[in-house]
């Protein structure tokens, strides 16, 4: 389904009421046919008047539910720039925090790039997989902490980052797999600087039965 602005001030006004004790001012709204993002909060100083702007992109046909997540994701960057909380990104601890209780609390998907409000979803896939293009290149790493890591890239952006990863300390061990978009969408993607999204073993295995490019 497809949202309209009218829905998206209803679910501004309810979320308000019930995440955010209706401490937040009544912003402008409007619909994007952005395809990167799915949501995002503008505010901006207008001859000296301080306004606020959320947007939310239609581009994808997604679950109401998932716009909700979007919506609420998007207030929370609001509350906590309207209240002036330091924080150590724009998805550093505080918000991440919130958006944890948030989740927990009324059942919500909040997430910075994940499967719901924060980032891609299965609409999502599907609509990049119609469009003929069905895996992405990951660069899987075992990281000298133990933990593991990921990262997608194009093709064309490969061979720059390969070696950066080669002489990055954090990372013990790396390779290169063609996945699938069901494996992919939520990873972090990379052009110039390397990187690596934090993922599971589980994950990681998963990732790992996928076929290995070399690059030599």
């Amino acid at each position: 389904m497809t949202i309209t602005l009218k829905e998206v001030k209803e679910q501004f006004k309810i979320w308000n009421e019930k995440a955010f004790n209706n401490e937040l001012p009544t912003p402008t709204f409007e619909l994007m046919q952005t395809k990167t993002l799915l949501g995002q909060f503008c505010p901006r100083k207008v001859l000296g008047r301080q306004t606020y702007k959320i947007r939310i992109s239609t581009y994808y046909d997604r679950p109401f539910e998932y716009y909700v997540d979007t919506i609420v994701h998007e207030m929370l960057h609001f509350y906590i720039n309207y209240k002036g909380i330091k924080d150590t990104s724009s998805h550093g601890r505080v918000w991440k925090r919130m958006a944890k209780d948030l989740s927990g609390k009324f059942g919500l998907k909040i997430t910075t790039t994940g499967a719901a409000g924060g980032g891609a979803c299965e609409a999502v896939i599907e609509k990049k997989s119609n469009k003929g293009k069905t895996f992405e290149y990951a660069i899987l790493c075992e990281l000298n902490n133990g933990n593991y890591g990921a990262a997608v890239a194009p093709e064309s952006k490969l061979y720059k980052l390969i070696p950066r990863f080669r002489t990055w300390g954090m990372v013990k061990n790396f390779v290169v797999v063609k996945a699938p978009w069901n494996q992919t969408y939520k990873l972090r993607h990379l052009k110039t600087a390397c990187g690596v999204m934090g993922i599971s073993k589980k994950e990681y295995c998963e990732l790992m039965n996928n076929k290995i490019i070399d690059f030599k």
